[in-house]
């Protein structure tokens, strides 16, 4: 029943525009044709009376009498005569033959009418005796001589040519209705028929039958389209449903995953937090004193942020199980440092932590821009948790023998040589970092040896130096 709906909806649909368009344009033509035809020709009948004023009416010469019977061909009727009412011109020409006939129409159309002639005349239309009349009744002088012009037309022979074609109007609606319903049915159901395969396929996949494929149309484009997305879908739950199904640790595997996935989201998320929190902080502490709306800007993106950071968490636990590529585009690391620098002012001001930051412009790596950011903040939290309050915090960023290489040192305690490797590996824990998940500094590995990077730790006088490299885009 759903798909023969859809069948009827998209004809009547189909009917109803038909319907709109062609009947709506001969109720237009209806009601508009004959107003129409009088404006337009009103407009000729003043063109003419124009070009009238502009001959010498004591002597027309022949390309004169031309004007005239170009309008006449337009069914316009010219009637002139002096003052005295001798005809000048009328349509039915001057000859000695038809003298009495122009006298009788200069009396009939000018002598009778006398008193609707003006120096500025406006198109008229009359009704008289059954028969639609436009008229235009103007005088002017020339040479002391007072002329006056009719100019007229019936436009009875008109309006029985607009009756005939409203006729045959009625004939193209119902011609027009009856064919464009035969076609539409026909087109309702080429585009229905795919639709309905579709539905067919879908249900099948539904019921885990994966074997069954939608067939591709080439008449419409978006049509194929769907249909190579079903087959396509079908065919990676397909390959994947039977590669679990086959493999005896799938349900472990899996599991491993999202235990993963949510200790790297608990641990991420704890860093963006802490960075609202301080500037919060900061906020209600410092009032007036600093840029308040830098700060709300800089919360509303952290807040906007850590929804995003679940999906590049998702991501990089897909890369660990080699399920995706990770996509990679030209990044200056010197923009992103200096701007993950200022993010985290807040958080270092708090601290009372003395910074010295040594950025070098234009370190164009090619990189994902939001697993570097991952990795380059993992490291200026970690050095900021393991500094102690009013201590030195150093960030720099230079170009050495072709590559990018960042580090972030920070006053504190050295890390024993037996732990420098172990550092590294996933929920490991010093004494001292309980409460962590051990997450951050594998989640640098992560990042840096899918970009090609490499990466370390070194024990200075003072305390340990971080850093990783990532090979320059020459």
């Amino acid at each position: 029943m759903k798909q023969q709906k859809l069948r009827v909806s998209m004809l009547l649909m189909e009917v109803v525009f038909l319907l709109i368009v062609v009947g709506g344009s001969a109720f237009v033509y209806n009601i508009f044709a004959p107003a129409y035809y009088r404006h337009q020709k009103s407009r000729v009948i003043e063109k003419a009376y124009e070009e009238v004023r502009r001959m010498d009416l004591t002597e027309l010469q022949d390309e004169d009498l031309e004007v005239f019977k170009t309008y006449e061909a337009e069914n316009l009727t010219f009637t002139i005569a002096d003052d005295q009412m001798q005809p000048i011109y009328t349509t039915s020409n001057l000859t000695p033959q038809n003298q009495n006939r122009d006298e009788r129409q200069v009396h009939r159309n000018i002598v009778v009418n006398r008193k609707f002639f003006s120096k500025d005349p406006k198109v008229q239309f009359w009704n008289a005796r059954g028969k639609d009349t436009l008229w235009l009744f103007g005088k002017f002088k020339q040479d002391n001589v007072r002329y006056f012009v009719c100019v007229k037309e019936n436009v009875q022979k008109a309006y029985s040519a607009l009756a005939y074609t409203e006729k045959f109007m009625i004939f193209v609606v119902a011609f027009s209705l009856l064919t464009g319903c035969a076609v539409m049915y026909w087109q309702s159901r080429r585009i229905a028929r795919p639709i309905e395969e579709l539905s067919r396929v879908s249900q099948k996949i539904a019921g885990r039958d994966f074997s069954v494929r939608a067939k591709e149309y080439e008449t419409y484009q978006e049509i194929n389209s769907l249909s190579c997305n079903f087959n396509s879908m079908a065919d990676e739950l397909q390959y994947y449903i039977e590669k679990l199904e086959s493999s005896k640790d799938a349900l472990e595997r899996f599991n491993k995953m999202r235990n993963d996935f949510t200790a790297n989201v608990t641990h991420e998320l704890k860093t963006p937090l802490a960075v609202i929190s301080s500037q919060v902080e900061l906020l209600q502490t410092m009032g007036d004193k600093i840029d308040r709306n830098y700060y709300f800007d800089s919360i509303r993106e952290e807040v906007s942020k850590m929804s995003d950071m679940v999906g590049n968490l998702l991501n990089i636990s897909s890369i660990e199980h080699e399920l995706e590529t990770v996509k990679k585009s030209q990044l200056n690391l010197s923009e992103t440092i200096e701007y993950m620098v200022l993010k985290y002012d807040a958080l270092i001001h708090k601290k009372n932590l003395k910074t010295d930051v040594k950025i070098e412009k234009d370190c164009l790596i090619l990189a994902n821009q939001e697993y570097i950011e991952q990795a380059a903040g993992n490291y200026i939290m970690n050095a900021f948790s393991h500094c102690g309050a009013g201590r030195h915090l150093e960030i720099s960023l230079k170009k050495q023998e072709g590559r990018a290489v960042f580090r972030v040192c920070n006053d504190g305690e050295a890390i024993p040589e037996k732990e420098r490797n172990k550092i590294w590996d996933k929920y490991y824990q010093a004494g001292e970092t309980q409460g962590h998940s051990g997450l951050g500094l594998h989640i640098v590995k992560t990042v840096i040896t899918m970009h090609g990077g490499t990466y370390g730790v070194d024990n200075t006088e003072k305390g340990v130096c971080f850093w990783f490299s990532i090979p320059l885009v020459q």
